[in-house]
């Protein structure tokens, strides 16, 4: 079953938002906790999924996401592209998306764990815009944990969807 791109997007981002597993962080050495200030390494990946029942592409590797709602209405994913973004707080960095559109990312706050242990917050904003500079997806905000992804989908593409995973690697 194929659901309409608006709905996948609001899906897409509440299934972001709403299960975010716990990931402890352990220090290397005992190094102090990277500073708020510095910037932080993102993965980024480019999918395209479709109901070709062909599966999940072994080069996406471990995303538990795609098997879920809404992101199980479709039964294929195919990698188109990964990337790496470095995020500095408070720029605004940019990628283009394999339809032509810009996806934009900031990141907008690191908030440091009050127990060792406990893994940082980190709080993303993004959006979609059109080479013509009208906007796809406005701007959204997101709190997640280091190495865990947020899958921002719902762009019609060639004949399925254009999904895009975002995760700071910690």
């Amino acid at each position: 079953m194929t659901r309409p791109a608006a709905v996948i997007s609001s899906l897409a981002l509440a299934c972001a938002l709403g299960a975010l597993p716990s990931v402890a962080r352990a220090d290397d050495a005992g190094a102090p906790a990277q500073a708020a200030s510095q910037a932080v390494a993102a993965e980024v990946l480019m999918l395209h999924g479709t109901n070709e029942g062909s599966g999940i592409d072994p080069k996406i590797g471990k995303m538990s996401e795609l098997g879920a709602p809404p992101f199980s209405s479709y039964n294929s994913y195919r990698l188109i592209e990964r990337g790496a973004l470095s995020l500095a707080r408070g720029a605004a960095t940019t990628t283009k998306l394999p339809n032509g559109r810009v996806l934009m990312v900031t990141l907008k706050d690191v908030t440091q764990p009050k127990t060792r242990g406990e893994p940082r917050k980190y709080t993303l904003s993004a959006s979609i815009e059109s080479p013509a500079g009208k906007t796809f997806l406005p701007l959204v905000e997101v709190s997640t944990k280091g190495n865990t992804w947020i899958v921002l989908a719902g762009q019609s593409y060639k004949g399925g969807m254009l999904a895009i995973g975002i995760k700071i690697n910690e």
